[in-house]
């Protein structure tokens, strides 16, 4: 009570961290844009920062060297939150285990999803009202976070992203352990065995029992074997009992089964959810047919990895749109691992011939470079694919405001393409 807060940043954190200061009577000040470079007078009590101001931001190290404490907005929500945590990081796939979990412990916890997806932690925390919070965590939110400590903590997966933002690998990976930085005796950390560099693996201890998923077959925790799920030694159900497609799902699958029994969640409830959870939107979503040809909206892969996982969920010739905003990171290795049902690829935004380059060196020639979104979907149309997938394996903050407005673009450049068809 009484504390005088400067908060950086007005989107979804930082509104959501003033509507939590509102209700624990602390004043505080929004700053953004411009006014983060007005000096930090008069001295606050901390400092909250949103996740899209980095923390090497002048701001920052104005407020360090004047002994302001830093935090991020997740640290805000954990300092105020009244219930064990199940959160969530990654390269790939948290959107998708978060809302897995939530449901799942909704047959037993009046739940809250939170963090990098739905409210913001601070804000749901301060309403509280809650008996689990269910947290996205991203590495934007991890660079300052400091108490934050989860009973039960996921890590689905790290590959290379963000590296524009935090340099190289070792950074934005560390970014990622600090999940379970916090943890002690009876916490819990789920680790895919499948996906996080053997190298890191081994360093991934924690405070807590660490225990694994894989579906590759049996491990400590949650695994696939001969196409049927399991939590250690107890049968879940078949993997046919699973609507997600792609393996990328099977694993978030299994993350999210070892979350909830963890979480005393029972096994009927597991498999009802897994039997019924839909799709995010904007990610390999169906959006529709034009004389035969099959649209899909995969706007939310926004890295090589995710967009690899789109390309899977989709079979016969494909003609793939990619590219966006850079990221930092190069584009051989998609290439590299390209299958050989993608007959085309049309790139467009910043990254066009970062994708240009890295399809030449190797070796792949069917790939053209457009202007715009409308034109790369007309050209896609022509080529003569089943499918045009948008997969783009990169931001869109270069054309769109962000991966649901590229997404609601192509669906309208969709939309227009059928309109001139059936008029012709």
């Amino acid at each position: 009570m009484g504390k005088r807060v400067l908060i950086a940043g007005r989107g979804v954190s930082g509104l959501g961290a003033a509507s939590a200061l509102v209700r624990d009577g602390a004043l505080f000040e929004i700053r953004d844009g411009a006014a983060l470079d007005v000096p930090l007078e008069p001295d606050w009590d901390y400092v909250v920062l949103s996740p899209g101001i980095a923390s090497g931001h002048p701001l920052v190290k104005r407020a360090r060297d004047k002994k302001i404490p830093v935090i991020s907005e997740i640290e805000l929500g954990w300092r105020l939150n009244p219930a064990p945590v199940v959160a969530v990081t990654g390269t790939n796939g948290k959107t998708t285990t978060v809302g897995l979990i939530d449901e799942m412990l909704k047959s037993r916890y009046k739940t809250v999803l939170c963090g990098n997806v739905g409210y913001s932690y601070s804000r749901a925390a301060s309403v509280g009202g809650y008996e689990r919070a269910v947290v996205e965590l991203s590495s934007f939110q991890a660079e300052t976070i400091d108490r934050f400590k989860p009973h039960v903590a996921v890590i689905t997966n790290i590959s290379p992203d963000h590296l524009d933002r935090h340099g190289d690998m070792e950074t934005y990976a560390a970014l990622k352990c600090k999940i379970a930085a916090r943890q002690t005796a009876g916490d819990f950390l789920i680790l895919s065995a499948d996906d996080i560099p053997s190298a890191l693996l081994g360093t991934l201890k924690g405070g807590g029992e660490s225990l694994y998923f894989s579906v590759r077959g049996r491990v400590n925790g949650a695994y696939l074997s001969d196409d049927r799920f399991y939590f250690y030694d107890e049968y879940i159900c078949g993997l046919n009992r699973l609507r997600l497609p792609g393996i990328h799902n099977v694993k978030n699958a299994l993350a999210a089964i070892a979350a909830a029994r963890l979480s005393g969640v029972e096994r009927e409830a597991i498999v009802e959810v897994l039997s019924t959870f839909c799709p995010d939107r904007h990610r390999c979503e169906p959006v529709g047919t034009v004389k035969g040809v099959a649209f899909y909206d995969d706007s939310k892969a926004t890295n090589i990895g995710a967009a690899l996982c789109g390309i899977d969920c989709v079979s016969g010739s494909t003609a793939l749109i990619a590219g966006g905003s850079d990221k930092g990171c190069a584009y051989d290795a998609l290439f590299e691992r390209l299958p050989e049902h993608v007959a085309c690829v049309a790139a467009i935004g910043e990254t066009a011939d970062a994708l240009l380059a890295a399809a030449k060196k190797t070796g792949f020639d069917r790939i053209q470079k457009f202007k715009t979104l409308e034109g790369a979907v007309e050209a896609c149309y022509k080529s003569g694919c089943k499918n045009v997938l948008l997969s783009p394996a990169a931001a869109s903050f270069d054309m769109f405001s962000d991966y649901r407005d590229r997404g609601r673009a192509f669906v309208r450049a969709v939309e227009e393409l059928k309109a001139d068809e059936e008029k012709s």
